[in-house]
């Protein structure tokens, strides 16, 4: 059995991200990028109006100036503003050469055919919005290794960039064990339990972007564990096992993955909950096996199987805080414990139902805490270890 540092070792080890692919726009939020992108036009790439109004020459505001012409936008015409005259233009269109301030068309009197200022300026450049003055040729606009959120997949996209290349998210399969499981909204028998870590652990993998999900459901059985396991190899980049990786009569998992060729990285750490916990590689294939009660399953995914998972997908791991323990606690010495708690404004309380078969803590609980294995007593106000949901 190993330590929690050590197990993490191990898996960040083995975690790699993988070979990069591009990425239609419309799919890439989420997704880390694999290159610097540059910008291969300029924005705007015309002079552009930021108002409607009138393109004018500032040596004629106090005139009454005629209206040459308009130019909505997206116009295509190139048009000279004469001397002494005004043309209408448009947010977002283009100002004619020779224009050196737009005025908005608040600010004027229009008589039909000409218009006359009536608040007067003398700002060069009013509302007008130079070539570049967004973007230039050769701007670097999103630096490798960023993970792309909507504002700048729109900013991509509004410079003329369709696809980008990222690093993909795993494919998973999920299998869970148990002869005592049922399904939710199913007759619930004697010694039967609902089974929660599918939605527990979908859910989760939703949220670190996984799309390309598969579920499985076995019995306590070797060989129907082993040829889900066999199945799981030929589809996934990476296999989470839940229940079945103790050492009881009918805990399957570990000797399946022997029997299907998965080398064991470790089994077994020293921590509450999840002291089964199983890891092991099939040529670059990720394999864990997580403990079945929803608690262990929960603890293990966010410590050991997220980074991983973030790891591939060429994410920086989210770092845990410290905050400060509003009641004491006393643990037994020689493994990391982990409890579920609620953090707010740097103060963590510990929850009540702390074992690893009980769900009710998780009403209230916004995070895990850390205690280290060689502390027993932790007094209050003590700064410690918390890991945010």
């Amino acid at each position: 059995m190993i330590t929690v540092n050590e197990a993490k070792k191990l898996v960040y080890s083995k975690a790699k991200p993988f070979r990069a692919i591009w990425m239609p726009l419309i799919n890439a939020a989420g997704m880390v990028t694999a290159e610097d992108i540059v910008s291969a036009i300029a924005m705007p790439s015309f002079t552009q109006s930021s108002m409607d109004g009138y393109a004018i020459q500032l040596n004629s505001i106090n005139a009454i100036m005629p209206i040459q012409d308009e130019l909505p936008a997206g116009s295509s015409r190139k048009l000279e503003l004469k001397n002494g005259y005004a043309i209408k233009v448009f947010t977002g269109g283009p100002v004619p050469t020779g224009a050196d301030c737009v005025i908005q068309k608040e600010w004027v009197t229009n008589f039909g055919d000409s218009i006359q200022v009536i608040q007067k300026t003398d700002e060069q450049g009013l509302n007008i919005r130079a070539i570049g003055s967004s973007v230039e040729i050769g701007d670097l606009v999103i630096a490798k290794g960023t993970c792309l959120h909507p504002y700048q997949l729109a900013m991509l996209a509004s410079l003329g960039i369709g696809e980008v290349l990222v690093y993909p998210a795993p494919s998973i399969t999920l299998i869970i064990t148990g002869n005592e499981l049922v399904k939710p909204g199913e007759l619930l028998g004697f010694g039967q339990v609902y089974e929660s870590n599918s939605i527990g652990l979908a859910s989760a993998l939703k949220s670190v972007g996984i799309t390309n999900l598969s579920i499985l459901y076995v019995k306590d059985n070797l060989a129907e564990t082993a040829t889900a396991i066999r199945n799981a190899l030929g589809q996934s980049d990476l296999i989470l096992l839940t229940g079945g990786v103790s050492v009881g009569d009918y805990d399957y998992v570990a000797e399946a993955c022997n029997l299907e060729g998965v080398h064991t990285v470790f089994h077994g750490v020293k921590q509450k909950p999840g002291k089964p916990l199983f890891f092991g590689t099939y040529q670059e294939k990720l394999v864990f096996g997580l403990p079945g009660n929803p608690s262990s399953v929960l603890h293990c995914f966010q410590q050991y199987v997220k980074p991983a998972i973030e790891t591939i997908e060429g994410k920086q791991p989210i770092a845990s805080i410290k905050a400060q323990l509003m009641e004491p606690f006393n643990k037994k010495l020689g493994l990391d414990f982990f409890l579920k708690a609620f953090y707010k404004d740097g103060m963590v309380s510990i929850l009540a139902a702390q074992a690893s078969y009980q769900v009710g803590a998780f009403s209230n609980a916004n995070c895990w805490i850390e205690l280290p294995s060689d502390q027993s007593f932790f007094h209050k106000d003590q700064l410690v270890i918390v890991h945010l949901f």
